[in-house]
C-alpha cells in the first residue's frame, strides 16, 4: 500500500513529467503545404493561401488586371534550409489573344512599413534552379512567371506581424505598385510560427536537381 504522502508526491512528479514531455502543436495542414518535390527530392513547405496584390492595366483592356500572389516558401535540402518570398505574377488578360507581348518579371521588391522602405533583389525567376521543381501558389488565371526573393527568418516573422497593404515591384527599371486584393494572414502566421529559432543555412554544394 502506498503511503498517502508518497502517493501525493508521485502524483506531483507525474504532473511535472507530463509537462516536460509536452510537444508543440503540429502545423495546421489546411494552411500549410509540405511535400517532397518529385523532381528535386527537396522538402518544400509553403503557405496554402498567399496574399494577392493587383493593379489595373487599362492600356490592355477594360477591367484588365495584373496580379502578384505572394507567399513564404521553405526549401529543405538534407537539413540545409533556405527561405524565400515567392512572387507569382498572373493576369486576367490573355496577352497572346490581343497581340500584346508578355510582361517582364520583377527585378526587385520594395515593401514599406510606416516610414521605412526595405528593398530586396530577386534571387531567381526559375524556382527549379533553387530546388522547387513543381509550381507553387497556383493562380486562378494565366500564370506569367515566378520571382523568388530570399528572406531571413526574422524578415518572414516581421512580415507576418505587419503585412503590407501594397507592394512595389521594379520592372525594367520602373516601379509598379500593387494593392492588396486578398489577404493571407492565417497561413503566413502559421508558417512563421513554425519556423525554427535557428535555421541551418544552405552552404557549399547543393544537391543536383537534374538537367
Amino acid at each position: 500500500m502506498i503511503h498517502p504522502i508518497r502517493r501525493g508526491a508521485l502524483a506531483a512528479l507525474l504532473l511535472v513529467c507530463g509537462g516536460c514531455t509536452h510537444t508543440a502543436p503540429r502545423p495546421d495542414i489546411s494552411l500549410i503545404k509540405e511535400y517532397l518535390d518529385p523532381q528535386t527530392a527537396m522538402t518544400v513547405r509553403t503557405v496554402a493561401e498567399p496574399f494577392i496584390y493587383g493593379r489595373d492595366v487599362p492600356e490592355l483592356a477594360v477591367n484588365a488586371r495584373d496580379f502578384v500572389s505572394m507567399g513564404a516558401v521553405e526549401l529543405d535540402n538534407m537539413g540545409q534550409h533556405r527561405l524565400f518570398l515567392a512572387l507569382v505574377s498572373w493576369s486576367t488578360i490573355d496577352r497572346a489573344r490581343i497581340g500584346a507581348k508578355p510582361p517582364a518579371l520583377p527585378e526587385r521588391l520594395l515593401i514599406t512599413t510606416g516610414a521605412a522602405t526595405k528593398e530586396w533583389r530577386v534571387s531567381s525567376h526559375t524556382p527549379r534552379d533553387l530546388g522547387a521543381g513543381e509550381p507553387i501558389l497556383e493562380p486562378p488565371a494565366g500564370r506569367l512567371g515566378d520571382s523568388w526573393v530570399e528572406f531571413k527568418p526574422s524578415e518572414i516573422r516581421a512580415l507576418a506581424l505587419n503585412p503590407p497593404d501594397s507592394i512595389d515591384v521594379v520592372v525594367d527599371g520602373a516601379p509598379q505598385r500593387y494593392t492588396l486584393w486578398r489577404r493571407g494572414d492565417a497561413a503566413l502566421n502559421e508558417f512563421a510560427s513554425n519556423l525554427p529559432v535557428d535555421m541551418a543555412p544552405a552552404r557549399g554544394r547543393r544537391r543536383h536537381v537534374g538537367p
